[in-house]
C-alpha cells in the first residue's frame, strides 16, 4: 500500500512536531506511546529508529521549515511512518564514506523497513516507510 488514503479503516495519528533539535526525541516518544495501544509494541524499537531518522533528515535538509507532520498509520502487517516537511529535495541512500561520519540515515531506514518512498506534497514532500512484522 503506497497511498495513505487506502488506510481509512485503521488507526492513524497525525502530530505536528516543531523543527528543532528536540524533534527526533519527540518522534521517538510519540512512537513509544502509540504503538502499544495499537498492539504493535513489538515494533517499537525499529519504529523509533525510523521515525528518528526521518525527522533528523528533515531537520538537516528542510531548513526554514517551522515544523514537521509525523503521521503514523496502523496497517494489517504493521505500521506506516511518514513525515512531511517543506523541502522538495527527495531523500536518497548515500554511499558510505570514511571521510563523512553522517549520511547513513536512509540506509538504516531502508534496512529496517519493508518498503519506503516519498511523494510531493504541498510544496514539499512526505517520506514514508512501512514497517511490517516478520
Amino acid at each position: 500500500m503506497t497511498n495513505l488514503e487506502d488506510a481509512v479503516d485503521r488507526w492513524r495519528a497525525s502530530i505536528e512536531i516543531p523543527a528543532d533539535v528536540h524533534a527526533p526525541e519527540a518522534a521517538r516518544n510519540i512512537v513509544a506511546a502509540l504503538l502499544p495501544a495499537w498492539d504493535l509494541g513489538d515494533l517499537i524499537s525499529d519504529a523509533q529508529l525510523i521515525a528518528s531518522e526521518l525527522v533528523t533528515n528533515a531537520y538537516r535538509h528542510a531548513q526554514g521549515t517551522a515544523g514537521f507532520e509525523l503521521l503514523l498509520v496502523q496497517r494489517d502487517a504493521g505500521v506506516r511512518i511518514a513525515l512531511a516537511d517543506g523541502s522538495s529535495i527527495k531523500p536518497v541512500i548515500a554511499e558510505l564514506s570514511h571521510e563523512r561520519p553522517s549520511g547513513r540515515g536512509m540506509m538504516l531506514v531502508s534496512a529496517l523497513c519493508t518498503e519506503w518512498g516519498s511523494e510531493s506534497r504541498d510544496g514539499g514532500k512526505q517520506v514514508w516507510a512501512d514497517l511490517d512484522r516478520t
